[in-house]
């Protein structure tokens, strides 16, 4: 049997998971469209293979926080923590399966797993806006980082030190000061 890339269990069934939820290809209109920067396919097309309580469990449970989140309310006022750690494990999730999809590994397994829980270890995020992107849903991908567009957001996902603050306000591991939606900073384009 294959293992599961997040938690690396062996004895569970395995199945293939859009590392861009259907929902969302459809709220960004991103059906046809392709990254400036990763794998060659269709951003909906980026497939991966995880177990299936994975997928069906804590997974599902992210993309309904992430969607309430983004699109639930307008994006005003304090980020509060609650959200940041949701922003942050949605991030990590993704850019670890984009990264997997490209046959490459962002985190070593064992960090990899702590996901499942809550953040790996030597994980940071940082986010920032980005005015008028040329698309909704983009994703751009380097040999040490992970960049991921969502609408205006755009969230950089890296082994920890690698990043500056050039990416983006870091939202993981949390800070103790309140972060605003509307003082993210903007950031210049979707790239690592």
């Amino acid at each position: 049997m294959d293992q599961c890339v997040l938690c690396l269990r062996h004895d569970r069934p395995m199945t293939r998971e859009h590392v861009f939820a259907h929902w969302l290809v459809i709220k960004l209109h991103a059906s046809r469209l392709v990254p400036s920067n990763g794998p060659a396919d269709r951003i909906g097309r980026v497939v991966t293979t995880v177990c299936a309580d994975c997928n069906a469990g804590w997974m599902s449970s992210l993309e309904v926080s992430f969607r309430r989140i983004l699109f639930g309310a307008p994006r005003i006022g304090v980020l509060q923590e609650p959200d940041r750690v949701a922003l942050s494990r949605w991030f990590a999730k993704t850019a670890i399966l984009v990264a997997h999809a490209g046959g490459a590994a962002l985190v070593d397994a064992a960090h990899r797993a702590q996901l499942v829980g809550g953040m790996p270890d030597d994980i940071e995020v940082f986010v920032g806006r980005r005015r008028r992107p040329p698309q909704r849903l983009d994703l751009a991908v380097d040999a040490d980082s992970v960049s991921i567009l969502v609408d205006d957001l755009v969230g950089h996902v890296a082994r920890a030190g690698i990043l500056t603050s050039r990416h983006g306000t870091r939202i993981w591991p949390l800070r103790s000061h309140l972060l605003r939606w509307e003082t993210l900073p903007v950031v210049s384009r979707t790239r690592a």
